[in-house]
Protein backbone atom coordinates (compact mmCIF):
# COMPACT_ATOMS: atom_id res chain seq x y z
CA UNK A 1 0.00 0.00 0.00
CA UNK A 2 1.22 3.61 -0.86
CA UNK A 3 1.46 5.37 2.42
CA UNK A 4 0.83 8.76 1.33
CA UNK A 5 -1.83 7.85 -0.57
CA UNK A 6 -3.40 6.40 2.65
CA UNK A 7 -2.50 9.29 4.48
CA UNK A 8 -3.96 11.47 1.91
CA UNK A 9 -7.32 9.89 1.97
CA UNK A 10 -7.60 9.79 5.87
CA UNK A 11 -7.18 13.11 5.68
CA UNK A 12 -10.17 13.37 3.14
CA UNK A 13 -12.16 11.38 5.59
CA UNK A 14 -11.63 12.99 8.49
CA UNK A 15 -12.10 16.74 6.72
CA UNK A 16 -15.79 15.37 5.56
CA UNK A 17 -17.16 14.26 8.81
CA UNK A 18 -15.27 17.55 10.20
CA UNK A 19 -13.00 16.36 12.97
CA UNK A 20 -9.75 17.56 13.84
CA UNK A 21 -6.62 15.06 14.57
CA UNK A 22 -7.20 15.82 18.58
CA UNK A 23 -10.70 15.16 17.98
CA UNK A 24 -10.11 11.69 15.95
CA UNK A 25 -7.49 10.37 18.25
CA UNK A 26 -10.03 10.85 21.13
CA UNK A 27 -12.63 8.48 19.16
CA UNK A 28 -9.79 6.45 18.98
CA UNK A 29 -8.57 6.38 22.35
CA UNK A 30 -4.82 7.09 20.75
CA UNK A 31 -2.53 10.22 20.75
CA UNK A 32 -3.32 12.82 18.02
CA UNK A 33 0.61 12.30 17.60
CA UNK A 34 -0.29 8.71 15.88
CA UNK A 35 -3.08 10.18 13.41
CA UNK A 36 -0.42 12.47 12.25
CA UNK A 37 1.91 10.34 11.53
CA UNK A 38 -0.83 8.32 9.88
CA UNK A 39 -1.74 11.60 7.38
CA UNK A 40 2.53 12.26 7.04
CA UNK A 41 2.73 8.73 5.49
CA UNK A 42 4.93 7.59 8.27
CA UNK A 43 2.94 4.84 9.84
CA UNK A 44 -0.09 2.47 9.32
CA UNK A 45 -3.01 1.56 11.95
CA UNK A 46 -2.48 -1.46 13.40
CA UNK A 47 -4.66 -4.00 12.52
CA UNK A 48 -7.08 -4.14 16.03
CA UNK A 49 -7.73 0.01 15.06
CA UNK A 50 -8.90 -0.53 11.56
CA UNK A 51 -12.28 -1.80 11.80
CA UNK A 52 -12.47 1.16 14.42
CA UNK A 53 -10.95 3.59 12.32
CA UNK A 54 -13.45 2.76 8.98
CA UNK A 55 -16.89 2.65 11.56
CA UNK A 56 -15.08 6.57 13.26
CA UNK A 57 -14.88 7.56 9.25
CA UNK A 58 -17.79 5.59 8.31
CA UNK A 59 -16.81 3.72 5.14
CA UNK A 60 -16.01 -0.37 5.29
CA UNK A 61 -12.60 -1.47 5.81
CA UNK A 62 -12.02 -2.36 1.97
CA UNK A 63 -12.73 1.06 1.24
CA UNK A 64 -10.01 1.84 3.96
CA UNK A 65 -7.65 -0.20 2.48
CA UNK A 66 -7.86 0.68 -0.91
CA UNK A 67 -7.86 4.61 -0.22
CA UNK A 68 -11.18 4.69 -2.65
CA UNK A 69 -14.59 4.83 -1.60
CA UNK A 70 -16.31 2.22 -3.32
CA UNK A 71 -13.57 0.17 -4.26
CA UNK A 72 -14.21 -3.08 -2.15
CA UNK A 73 -11.62 -5.11 -3.70
CA UNK A 74 -8.45 -5.76 -0.73
CA UNK A 75 -5.54 -5.83 -2.58
CA UNK A 76 -3.56 -7.37 0.46
CA UNK A 77 -6.00 -10.73 0.33
CA UNK A 78 -6.14 -10.60 -3.76
CA UNK A 79 -4.95 -14.32 -3.25
CA UNK A 80 -8.22 -15.33 -0.96
CA UNK A 81 -10.48 -12.92 -3.41
CA UNK A 82 -9.91 -14.68 -6.55
CA UNK A 83 -10.25 -18.02 -4.99
CA UNK A 84 -13.01 -17.01 -3.37
CA UNK A 85 -14.63 -15.75 -7.32
CA UNK A 86 -13.93 -19.48 -8.67
CA UNK A 87 -15.97 -20.64 -6.14
CA UNK A 88 -18.62 -17.94 -6.63
CA UNK A 89 -18.72 -18.84 -10.64
CA UNK A 90 -20.26 -21.52 -10.08
CA UNK A 91 -23.41 -20.09 -8.33
CA UNK A 92 -23.41 -17.17 -10.72
CA UNK A 93 -26.50 -17.96 -12.80
CA UNK A 94 -28.89 -17.97 -9.84
CA UNK A 95 -31.18 -14.98 -9.86
CA UNK A 96 -29.36 -13.35 -6.69
CA UNK A 97 -26.23 -13.75 -7.73
CA UNK A 98 -24.65 -10.24 -7.03
CA UNK A 99 -26.02 -10.28 -3.65
CA UNK A 100 -24.38 -13.68 -3.15
CA UNK A 101 -21.11 -12.81 -4.55
CA UNK A 102 -20.99 -9.26 -2.08
CA UNK A 103 -21.74 -11.56 0.88
CA UNK A 104 -19.28 -14.16 -0.22
CA UNK A 105 -16.17 -11.95 -0.88
CA UNK A 106 -17.32 -10.10 2.34
CA UNK A 107 -17.76 -13.35 4.33
CA UNK A 108 -13.87 -14.07 3.24
CA UNK A 109 -12.56 -10.38 4.19
CA UNK A 110 -14.03 -11.06 7.73
CA UNK A 111 -13.01 -14.08 7.66
CA UNK A 112 -9.11 -13.40 7.03
CA UNK A 113 -9.19 -10.11 9.06
CA UNK A 114 -10.78 -12.13 12.07
CA UNK A 115 -7.41 -14.54 11.12
CA UNK A 116 -5.28 -12.26 11.20
CA UNK A 117 -6.73 -10.46 13.93
CA UNK A 118 -6.44 -13.57 16.10
CA UNK A 119 -2.49 -14.26 14.69
CA UNK A 120 -1.89 -10.42 15.93
CA UNK A 121 -3.46 -11.00 19.63
CA UNK A 122 -1.92 -14.53 20.11
CA UNK A 123 1.25 -12.50 19.10
CA UNK A 124 0.94 -9.98 21.81
CA UNK A 125 -1.18 -11.54 24.19
CA UNK A 126 0.70 -14.65 25.01
CA UNK A 127 -0.48 -17.21 27.31
CA UNK A 128 2.63 -17.69 29.51
CA UNK A 129 5.27 -14.80 30.26
CA UNK A 130 8.71 -15.89 30.60
CA UNK A 131 11.38 -14.16 32.51
CA UNK A 132 13.27 -11.89 30.09
CA UNK A 133 11.57 -9.86 27.45
CA UNK A 134 7.82 -10.56 26.06
CA UNK A 135 6.21 -9.00 23.09
CA UNK A 136 3.08 -7.71 24.97
CA UNK A 137 0.49 -4.90 24.62
CA UNK A 138 -1.77 -3.83 27.58
CA UNK A 139 -4.20 -1.99 24.51
CA UNK A 140 -6.00 1.45 25.46
CA UNK A 141 -5.91 0.28 28.97
CA UNK A 142 -7.73 2.66 31.72
CA UNK A 143 -5.96 2.64 34.89
CA UNK A 144 -8.75 5.00 36.79
CA UNK A 145 -11.80 2.11 35.50
CA UNK A 146 -9.39 -0.78 35.80
CA UNK A 147 -7.01 -0.63 38.83
CA UNK A 148 -4.15 -2.81 38.38
CA UNK A 149 -6.32 -5.81 37.27
CA UNK A 150 -4.38 -6.09 33.85
CA UNK A 151 -1.26 -6.55 36.14
CA UNK A 152 -3.34 -8.81 38.36
CA UNK A 153 -3.67 -11.10 34.46
CA UNK A 154 -0.16 -10.54 33.95
CA UNK A 155 1.07 -11.81 37.29
CA UNK A 156 -1.05 -14.82 36.84
CA UNK A 157 0.22 -15.78 33.32
CA UNK A 158 4.04 -15.57 34.77
CA UNK A 159 6.60 -18.27 34.74
CA UNK A 160 7.63 -19.48 38.62
CA UNK A 161 5.46 -17.08 40.17
CA UNK A 162 4.73 -17.64 43.51
CA UNK A 163 0.71 -16.90 44.78
CA UNK A 164 1.24 -14.95 47.46
CA UNK A 165 3.21 -11.50 47.32
CA UNK A 166 2.56 -7.90 47.92
CA UNK A 167 3.37 -4.16 45.65
CA UNK A 168 7.23 -3.41 46.72
CA UNK A 169 7.15 0.08 44.08
CA UNK A 170 4.60 0.45 41.37
CA UNK A 171 4.72 3.64 38.82
CA UNK A 172 3.06 4.23 35.81
CA UNK A 173 2.91 7.06 32.97
CA UNK A 174 -0.53 7.85 31.33
CA UNK A 175 -1.61 9.49 28.68
CA UNK A 176 -4.40 13.00 28.93
CA UNK A 177 -7.37 10.15 29.24
CA UNK A 178 -5.86 7.82 31.80
CA UNK A 179 -4.74 4.80 29.56
CA UNK A 180 -1.46 3.57 30.95
CA UNK A 181 1.49 4.12 28.38
CA UNK A 182 4.48 2.53 30.46
CA UNK A 183 4.46 1.11 34.05
CA UNK A 184 7.13 -0.66 36.24
CA UNK A 185 5.85 -3.61 39.19
CA UNK A 186 8.16 -4.78 41.80
CA UNK A 187 6.66 -6.92 44.30
CA UNK A 188 7.85 -9.22 47.25
CA UNK A 189 7.18 -12.59 47.12
CA UNK A 190 6.50 -15.15 50.00
CA UNK A 191 5.79 -18.87 50.76
CA UNK A 192 2.49 -20.03 52.68
CA UNK A 193 4.24 -19.34 55.81
CA UNK A 194 4.79 -15.77 54.69
CA UNK A 195 8.93 -16.53 54.74
CA UNK A 196 10.15 -13.91 52.27
CA UNK A 197 11.87 -15.65 48.82
CA UNK A 198 12.86 -13.02 46.59
CA UNK A 199 11.71 -9.69 44.46
CA UNK A 200 9.75 -9.92 41.12
CA UNK A 201 10.18 -7.22 38.25
CA UNK A 202 7.64 -6.22 35.55
CA UNK A 203 8.30 -2.98 32.89
CA UNK A 204 6.39 -2.38 30.07
CA UNK A 205 6.98 0.10 27.30
CA UNK A 206 6.64 0.15 23.39
CA UNK A 207 4.81 -3.31 23.50
CA UNK A 208 7.51 -5.19 25.50
CA UNK A 209 7.23 -6.46 28.95
CA UNK A 210 10.34 -7.13 31.07
CA UNK A 211 9.95 -9.89 33.47
CA UNK A 212 11.83 -10.66 36.10
CA UNK A 213 11.17 -13.73 38.01
CA UNK A 214 11.58 -14.70 41.57
CA UNK A 215 15.05 -13.83 42.74
CA UNK A 216 16.01 -13.33 46.25
CA UNK A 217 18.57 -9.48 46.29
CA UNK A 218 19.99 -10.84 49.84
CA UNK A 219 19.88 -7.07 51.14
CA UNK A 220 20.58 -6.27 54.09
CA UNK A 221 16.55 -5.47 54.86
CA UNK A 222 13.74 -7.95 56.01
CA UNK A 223 10.79 -7.77 54.06
CA UNK A 224 7.17 -8.42 55.77
CA UNK A 225 4.42 -9.84 54.34
CA UNK A 226 2.23 -6.51 53.99
CA UNK A 227 -2.04 -6.88 53.78
CA UNK A 228 -1.51 -2.79 52.66
CA UNK A 229 0.14 -3.60 49.80
CA UNK A 230 -2.05 -6.45 48.52
CA UNK A 231 -2.30 -5.81 44.43
CA UNK A 232 -6.08 -6.19 45.55
CA UNK A 233 -6.21 -3.55 47.58
CA UNK A 234 -4.07 -1.34 46.24
CA UNK A 235 -6.07 -1.96 42.86
CA UNK A 236 -9.35 -1.23 44.46
CA UNK A 237 -8.01 2.20 45.96
CA UNK A 238 -6.71 3.38 42.74
CA UNK A 239 -9.96 2.80 41.12
CA UNK A 240 -11.43 5.60 43.77
CA UNK A 241 -9.41 8.17 42.24
CA UNK A 242 -10.53 10.73 39.85
CA UNK A 243 -7.78 10.18 38.22
CA UNK A 244 -8.29 11.66 34.33
CA UNK A 245 -10.11 15.04 36.20
CA UNK A 246 -7.22 15.43 38.09
CA UNK A 247 -4.17 15.39 35.86
CA UNK A 248 -7.14 17.49 33.88
CA UNK A 249 -7.29 20.28 36.50
CA UNK A 250 -3.75 20.16 36.86
CA UNK A 251 -2.10 20.73 33.73
CA UNK A 252 1.25 18.44 34.17
CA UNK A 253 3.43 17.68 31.34
CA UNK A 254 3.84 13.84 32.46
CA UNK A 255 0.90 12.05 34.38
CA UNK A 256 2.54 9.69 37.00
CA UNK A 257 0.56 7.38 39.48
CA UNK A 258 3.08 5.86 42.21
CA UNK A 259 2.58 3.61 45.19
CA UNK A 260 5.28 2.80 47.82
CA UNK A 261 4.40 1.08 50.79
CA UNK A 262 4.38 2.82 54.60
CA UNK A 263 4.81 6.03 53.16
CA UNK A 264 4.53 8.36 55.71
CA UNK A 265 3.70 12.43 55.09
CA UNK A 266 5.01 14.92 57.45
CA UNK A 267 2.39 16.24 60.07
CA UNK A 268 0.31 19.56 58.21
CA UNK A 269 1.35 18.46 54.72
CA UNK A 270 -1.55 18.75 52.31
CA UNK A 271 -3.06 16.03 51.12
CA UNK A 272 -6.20 14.24 50.05
CA UNK A 273 -7.81 12.45 52.88
CA UNK A 274 -9.91 9.92 51.19
CA UNK A 275 -10.19 8.29 54.93
CA UNK A 276 -12.85 11.02 55.08
CA UNK A 277 -14.74 10.19 51.87
CA UNK A 278 -13.95 10.19 48.60
CA UNK A 279 -12.98 14.08 47.37
CA UNK A 280 -13.65 16.08 43.95
CA UNK A 281 -10.45 17.23 42.37
CA UNK A 282 -8.89 20.53 43.60
CA UNK A 283 -6.74 22.99 41.76
CA UNK A 284 -2.81 23.20 43.22
CA UNK A 285 -3.89 26.16 44.78
CA UNK A 286 -6.59 24.91 46.89
CA UNK A 287 -4.72 21.50 47.25
CA UNK A 288 -1.44 23.44 49.10
CA UNK A 289 -3.93 25.21 51.13
CA UNK A 290 -5.29 22.34 52.77
CA UNK A 291 -8.94 22.10 51.55
CA UNK A 292 -8.85 18.08 50.31
CA UNK A 293 -7.54 17.42 54.17
CA UNK A 294 -4.13 17.71 56.36
CA UNK A 295 -1.61 15.09 57.14
CA UNK A 296 -1.74 13.75 60.58
CA UNK A 297 1.49 11.82 60.49
CA UNK A 298 0.18 8.81 60.91
CA UNK A 299 -0.46 8.10 56.95
CA UNK A 300 0.86 4.23 55.53
CA UNK A 301 -1.39 3.72 52.26
CA UNK A 302 -0.49 6.66 49.99
CA UNK A 303 -1.28 6.56 46.25
CA UNK A 304 0.58 9.77 44.56
CA UNK A 305 -0.31 11.21 41.43
CA UNK A 306 2.70 13.63 40.26
CA UNK A 307 4.76 15.10 36.91
CA UNK A 308 7.57 12.93 37.68
CA UNK A 309 8.84 9.83 38.42
CA UNK A 310 10.83 11.27 41.26
CA UNK A 311 8.69 11.16 44.42
CA UNK A 312 9.91 14.49 45.94
CA UNK A 313 8.27 16.22 42.89
CA UNK A 314 6.77 19.14 44.27
CA UNK A 315 4.21 19.16 41.59
CA UNK A 316 1.77 16.41 42.69
CA UNK A 317 -1.25 15.36 44.78
CA UNK A 318 -0.88 12.81 47.71
CA UNK A 319 -4.02 10.65 48.24
CA UNK A 320 -4.24 9.27 51.39
CA UNK A 321 -6.57 5.95 52.22
CA UNK A 322 -7.49 3.47 55.41
CA UNK A 323 -4.94 0.48 56.25
CA UNK A 324 -6.60 -2.88 56.23
CA UNK A 325 -3.68 -4.29 58.73
CA UNK A 326 -3.20 -2.15 61.45
CA UNK A 327 -0.39 -4.51 62.69
CA UNK A 328 2.36 -3.23 60.53
CA UNK A 329 4.59 -0.61 61.93
CA UNK A 330 5.78 2.44 59.54
CA UNK A 331 8.63 1.49 56.92
CA UNK A 332 9.39 -1.60 58.64
CA UNK A 333 11.50 -2.68 54.77
CA UNK A 334 13.30 0.45 54.74
CA UNK A 335 14.45 0.64 58.39
CA UNK A 336 14.99 -0.08 62.17
CA UNK A 337 12.16 0.71 65.31
CA UNK A 338 15.09 3.17 66.59
CA UNK A 339 17.37 4.29 63.35
CA UNK A 340 18.88 7.64 62.41
CA UNK A 341 19.17 9.58 59.10
CA UNK A 342 21.71 11.26 57.18
CA UNK A 343 20.95 13.93 54.97
CA UNK A 344 22.30 16.97 53.41
CA UNK A 345 24.14 17.44 56.33
CA UNK A 346 21.83 17.04 58.82
CA UNK A 347 21.54 13.93 61.19
CA UNK A 348 18.41 12.74 62.77
CA UNK A 349 17.02 9.99 64.95
CA UNK A 350 13.49 7.80 65.06
CA UNK A 351 12.25 5.97 67.82
CA UNK A 352 9.25 4.78 65.73
CA UNK A 353 10.06 3.42 62.39
CA UNK A 354 10.53 6.97 60.95
CA UNK A 355 6.67 8.07 62.12
CA UNK A 356 8.61 10.96 63.67
CA UNK A 357 11.63 12.58 63.48
CA UNK A 358 14.17 13.67 66.12
CA UNK A 359 16.35 16.75 64.98
CA UNK A 360 20.22 16.78 66.20
CA UNK A 361 22.18 19.87 67.04
CA UNK A 362 25.56 18.86 64.86
CA UNK A 363 26.42 21.33 62.51
CA UNK A 364 27.17 19.77 58.58
CA UNK A 365 31.23 20.77 59.63
CA UNK A 366 30.95 18.41 62.45
CA UNK A 367 28.83 15.44 60.69
CA UNK A 368 31.37 16.02 57.62
CA UNK A 369 34.29 15.26 59.57
CA UNK A 370 32.90 12.42 61.20
CA UNK A 371 32.11 11.10 58.50
CA UNK A 372 35.51 11.60 57.09
CA UNK A 373 37.14 10.19 60.23
CA UNK A 374 34.88 7.56 59.77
CA UNK A 375 36.83 6.45 56.14
CA UNK A 376 34.61 9.03 54.18
CA UNK A 377 31.60 6.93 54.93
CA UNK A 378 27.73 7.39 54.70
CA UNK A 379 26.79 6.31 57.68
CA UNK A 380 27.95 6.28 61.59
CA UNK A 381 30.18 3.63 62.89
CA UNK A 382 28.47 0.95 64.18
CA UNK A 383 27.25 1.60 68.01
CA UNK A 384 28.49 4.71 68.48
CA UNK A 385 24.54 5.68 68.64
CA UNK A 386 22.13 4.82 70.83
CA UNK A 387 18.33 5.64 70.73
CA UNK A 388 15.26 2.90 72.59
CA UNK A 389 11.94 2.94 71.55
CA UNK A 390 11.74 3.83 75.25
CA UNK A 391 11.31 7.66 75.06
CA UNK A 392 12.37 8.63 78.39
CA UNK A 393 15.53 7.08 77.79
CA UNK A 394 18.92 9.44 76.78
CA UNK A 395 19.36 9.74 73.36
CA UNK A 396 23.52 9.20 72.70
CA UNK A 397 25.95 9.46 69.69
CA UNK A 398 29.96 10.32 69.34
CA UNK A 399 31.13 12.65 66.72
CA UNK A 400 34.32 13.67 65.73
CA UNK A 401 38.03 12.53 65.11
CA UNK A 402 38.24 13.54 68.95
CA UNK A 403 35.48 11.43 70.06
CA UNK A 404 32.63 13.67 71.62
CA UNK A 405 29.78 12.41 73.07
CA UNK A 406 26.70 14.29 72.30
CA UNK A 407 23.60 13.15 75.19
CA UNK A 408 20.17 14.68 75.41
CA UNK A 409 17.56 14.02 78.09
CA UNK A 410 14.57 15.74 76.76
CA UNK A 411 14.00 13.80 73.31
CA UNK A 412 16.29 16.31 71.35
CA UNK A 413 15.27 19.10 72.30
CA UNK A 414 18.80 20.66 74.24
CA UNK A 415 21.81 18.91 73.87
CA UNK A 416 24.98 18.29 75.64
CA UNK A 417 28.55 16.93 75.29
CA UNK A 418 31.52 15.72 77.04
CA UNK A 419 34.83 14.43 75.63
CA UNK A 420 35.85 10.98 77.81
CA UNK A 421 39.53 10.46 76.22
CA UNK A 422 42.11 11.84 73.61
CA UNK A 423 44.00 9.82 71.18
CA UNK A 424 46.98 10.94 73.37
CA UNK A 425 45.84 8.76 76.63
CA UNK A 426 45.08 5.51 74.08
CA UNK A 427 48.46 5.90 71.97
CA UNK A 428 46.35 6.12 68.58
CA UNK A 429 43.25 6.98 67.01
CA UNK A 430 39.99 6.08 68.76
CA UNK A 431 38.23 4.43 65.98
CA UNK A 432 36.15 2.13 68.30
CA UNK A 433 33.22 3.85 70.00
CA UNK A 434 29.95 2.01 71.57
CA UNK A 435 27.40 4.16 73.96
CA UNK A 436 24.10 2.82 75.60
CA UNK A 437 21.55 3.47 78.29
CA UNK A 438 19.99 0.95 80.93
CA UNK A 439 18.01 3.93 82.22
CA UNK A 440 17.23 7.54 82.51
CA UNK A 441 20.73 8.02 84.59
CA UNK A 442 22.77 4.90 83.90
CA UNK A 443 24.84 4.93 80.86
CA UNK A 444 27.85 3.14 79.66
CA UNK A 445 30.71 3.73 76.96
CA UNK A 446 33.28 1.60 75.59
CA UNK A 447 36.34 3.11 73.54
CA UNK A 448 38.99 1.55 71.76
CA UNK A 449 41.90 1.73 68.79
CA UNK A 450 42.16 -0.80 66.12
CA UNK A 451 45.34 -3.03 66.93
CA UNK A 452 49.29 -2.09 65.24
CA UNK A 453 52.50 -3.55 65.22
CA UNK A 454 53.50 0.36 66.06
CA UNK A 455 50.90 0.99 68.74
CA UNK A 456 49.48 -2.07 69.76
CA UNK A 457 45.85 -1.95 70.98
CA UNK A 458 44.27 -0.22 73.91
CA UNK A 459 40.21 -0.17 75.19
CA UNK A 460 38.30 1.24 77.82
CA UNK A 461 34.72 1.23 79.41
CA UNK A 462 33.02 4.32 81.42
CA UNK A 463 30.34 3.98 83.38
CA UNK A 464 27.72 6.73 84.72
CA UNK A 465 25.19 7.14 87.52
CA UNK A 466 24.48 10.84 87.56
CA UNK A 467 22.91 11.15 83.35
CA UNK A 468 26.11 11.51 81.75
CA UNK A 469 27.83 14.52 83.68
CA UNK A 470 30.62 12.69 85.43
CA UNK A 471 32.09 8.66 84.34
CA UNK A 472 34.29 6.59 85.86
CA UNK A 473 37.18 4.63 83.51
CA UNK A 474 37.40 0.75 83.63
CA UNK A 475 40.27 -1.23 82.24
CA UNK A 476 39.06 -3.89 80.20
CA UNK A 477 40.03 -7.58 79.50
CA UNK A 478 42.59 -8.60 76.74
CA UNK A 479 44.15 -5.11 76.61
CA UNK A 480 46.59 -4.20 74.25
CA UNK A 481 46.14 -7.54 72.17
CA UNK A 482 44.65 -8.28 68.60
CA UNK A 483 41.11 -8.97 70.45
CA UNK A 484 39.76 -5.08 69.42
CA UNK A 485 36.45 -3.91 70.91
CA UNK A 486 33.53 -4.71 68.94
CA UNK A 487 30.62 -4.30 71.32
CA UNK A 488 29.41 -3.76 75.12
CA UNK A 489 25.72 -4.14 75.90
CA UNK A 490 25.04 -3.51 80.19
CA UNK A 491 21.60 -4.92 81.06
CA UNK A 492 21.49 -2.89 84.03
CA UNK A 493 25.22 -0.76 86.20
CA UNK A 494 26.16 -4.13 86.96
CA UNK A 495 25.63 -7.03 84.62
CA UNK A 496 26.53 -6.66 80.82
CA UNK A 497 28.60 -8.46 78.05
CA UNK A 498 31.50 -7.44 76.11
CA UNK A 499 32.06 -8.41 72.85
CA UNK A 500 35.81 -8.69 71.30
CA UNK A 501 37.28 -9.68 67.95
CA UNK A 502 38.27 -13.14 67.70
CA UNK A 503 41.54 -14.14 65.54
CA UNK A 504 41.46 -17.89 65.85
CA UNK A 505 38.00 -17.84 64.84
CA UNK A 506 36.98 -14.73 62.74
CA UNK A 507 33.31 -15.91 62.34
CA UNK A 508 32.57 -16.11 65.93
CA UNK A 509 33.42 -13.65 68.65
CA UNK A 510 35.61 -13.96 71.78
CA UNK A 511 32.50 -13.24 74.53
CA UNK A 512 33.25 -11.99 78.23
CA UNK A 513 30.55 -11.27 81.19
CA UNK A 514 30.72 -9.23 84.00
CA UNK A 515 28.23 -9.08 87.43
CA UNK A 516 30.12 -6.58 89.15
CA UNK A 517 29.90 -3.26 86.53
CA UNK A 518 33.38 -4.52 84.48
CA UNK A 519 35.74 -4.82 87.65
CA UNK A 520 36.11 -8.45 86.64
CA UNK A 521 35.07 -10.18 83.45
CA UNK A 522 34.80 -13.98 83.07
CA UNK A 523 34.90 -15.53 79.15
CA UNK A 524 31.72 -17.27 78.33
CA UNK A 525 32.50 -21.03 77.10
CA UNK A 526 30.02 -22.38 74.51
CA UNK A 527 30.40 -24.35 71.80
CA UNK A 528 29.44 -22.65 68.55
CA UNK A 529 29.49 -25.79 66.81
CA UNK A 530 26.40 -26.77 68.29
CA UNK A 531 24.29 -23.58 66.18
CA UNK A 532 22.46 -24.44 63.25
CA UNK A 533 23.93 -24.30 59.72
CA UNK A 534 22.36 -20.80 58.78
CA UNK A 535 24.42 -19.57 61.53
CA UNK A 536 27.92 -18.63 58.93
CA UNK A 537 28.72 -15.57 61.53
CA UNK A 538 28.25 -13.71 64.18
CA UNK A 539 29.32 -10.31 65.33
CA UNK A 540 28.10 -7.95 68.39
CA UNK A 541 25.51 -8.12 70.97
CA UNK A 542 21.77 -6.20 70.11
CA UNK A 543 20.03 -6.71 73.88
CA UNK A 544 20.01 -8.56 77.11
CA UNK A 545 15.99 -9.24 78.40
CA UNK A 546 15.54 -11.11 81.63
CA UNK A 547 12.66 -13.22 81.77
CA UNK A 548 11.70 -14.65 84.68
CA UNK A 549 14.93 -16.42 86.21
CA UNK A 550 16.40 -16.23 82.58
CA UNK A 551 18.59 -14.03 81.26
CA UNK A 552 17.82 -13.84 77.32
CA UNK A 553 20.67 -12.59 75.01
CA UNK A 554 20.72 -11.72 71.23
CA UNK A 555 23.28 -11.80 69.03
CA UNK A 556 23.77 -10.12 65.19
CA UNK A 557 25.36 -9.84 62.38
CA UNK A 558 26.57 -6.13 62.65
CA UNK A 559 25.73 -4.09 60.19
CA UNK A 560 26.49 -7.17 57.23
CA UNK A 561 23.45 -9.51 57.98
CA UNK A 562 19.76 -9.56 59.21
CA UNK A 563 20.48 -12.96 60.77
CA UNK A 564 20.19 -12.67 64.81
CA UNK A 565 20.44 -15.93 67.38
CA UNK A 566 18.63 -15.93 70.25
CA UNK A 567 20.37 -17.72 74.02
CA UNK A 568 19.31 -18.39 77.10
CA UNK A 569 21.36 -18.26 80.31
CA UNK A 570 20.71 -18.36 84.11
CA UNK A 571 23.68 -15.59 84.83
CA UNK A 572 25.48 -14.72 82.00
CA UNK A 573 28.07 -17.39 83.29
CA UNK A 574 26.50 -20.59 82.93
CA UNK A 575 26.22 -22.35 79.52
CA UNK A 576 24.45 -20.51 76.88
CA UNK A 577 21.76 -22.40 75.35
CA UNK A 578 20.82 -21.71 72.24
CA UNK A 579 16.77 -21.25 71.27
CA UNK A 580 16.34 -19.91 67.63
CA UNK A 581 17.08 -17.72 65.42
CA UNK A 582 15.01 -14.49 63.94
CA UNK A 583 15.84 -11.68 61.37
CA UNK A 584 15.53 -8.13 62.02
CA UNK A 585 16.44 -5.60 60.44
CA UNK A 586 20.06 -3.34 60.39
CA UNK A 587 20.72 0.36 59.34
CA UNK A 588 20.76 0.64 55.71
CA UNK A 589 22.04 3.47 53.89
CA UNK A 590 19.33 5.62 52.61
Amino acid sequence: MDNNKFGNFIIQLRKEKGLTQQQLAEKLYITDKAVSKWERGLSFPDITLLKSLADVLEVNISELINCEKGNEEDIDIQKEIDQAVKNIEKIRKEKNKKRILIISISTILIIFIGYLSLKYYNKFHPKTIVDGENIYTIGNYNLSKNGLDKMIEIIEKSENMNQKYSISYFEALLDSLGNVKTFTLSLNTFDNNEKYLGRVGYTYSNNKLYYTSPTNDNLNIVNYYDKNSSIEYISNIIKQIPITKQFKLSKFKNNFIIYKPNTIIPNGTPIYDMRTGIKEPLNEEDYKNGKGGISDGNTNVVIKLSNSSDTSATSQYQYVFNTIDSSVPNNPNNMMETDYYISNGTLKFTRDYGNTWINTDITKEQLDSTLEFYNNSLSLAANSWFISEDKYLPIAYFYGSIPTLKISLDNGKTWNETTLASPREFGNRITRRIVGFTSKNVGYVALGTDWSMNFGENKKMYLTNDFGKTWKKIDLPLNNTSATLVDLCMYDEKIGVLILENNVDVNFPLIYSTNDGGQTWEEVQFSYFNLPDEIKYLEDIDSITKENEDYIITLGQGEDGTLKAIFKTRNLFSPWLFIETTKKNIHTVG
